[in-house]
């Protein structure tokens, strides 16, 4: 880290996103702001891993493991074409539907996924009601990154935060 990011807090964060085929460990690298020595506020939601969002805290091992100690309460949700990627117009729309939300559409530039930050607050009808049409009519699949566990069971974080 530079002494400017230091100074400011700003940074990037590495955290292992799962494994590759070999078994060899995947990792992700996201935007973050260091609030303490191994603690971080995420700035940006993750493509591949899962269990977080943008806002939340986590704690960062060495091996990139983490532990999310405090969620910003945001969901994220990501949508992934399943031939083309979606057209100028396309992304328009998913992001003036997400804006209404509060929400955030980022993606890299040849649009080979698409994540999504939004405030838990706006509801689950109104989220899948924003993603669902639009993922079928842009021949994308989609899901959520931080509501369901490993075994596809609800983490519940929502409902105490």
């Amino acid at each position: 880290m530079s002494d400017d990011q230091s100074a400011c807090g700003s940074t990037h964060v590495q955290v292992i996103a799962g494994a590759n085929a070999a078994g060899e460990p995947v990792y992700e690298v996201l935007p973050a702001k260091l609030l303490e020595h191994n603690d971080y506020e995420i700035l940006g939601s993750p493509a591949l891993t899962y269990d977080f969002a943008a806002g939340d805290h986590l704690r960062v091992f060495d091996d990139g493991r983490f532990e999310v100690l405090r969620r910003g309460g945001n969901l994220c949700l990501r949508a992934y074409p399943k031939s083309s990627p979606p057209s100028d117009v396309g992304i328009r729309t998913l992001t003036a539907a997400f804006d209404r939300l509060g929400g955030v559409v980022e993606m890299p530039s040849d649009r080979r996924f698409i994540v999504i930050t939004v405030p838990v607050t706006a509801g689950f009808v109104a989220i899948q009601d924003a993603i669902e049409g639009w993922a079928t009519e842009h021949g994308c699949v989609w899901g959520y990154g931080n509501v369901y566990d490993e075994d596809d069971n609800p983490l519940d974080w929502w409902i105490t935060t």
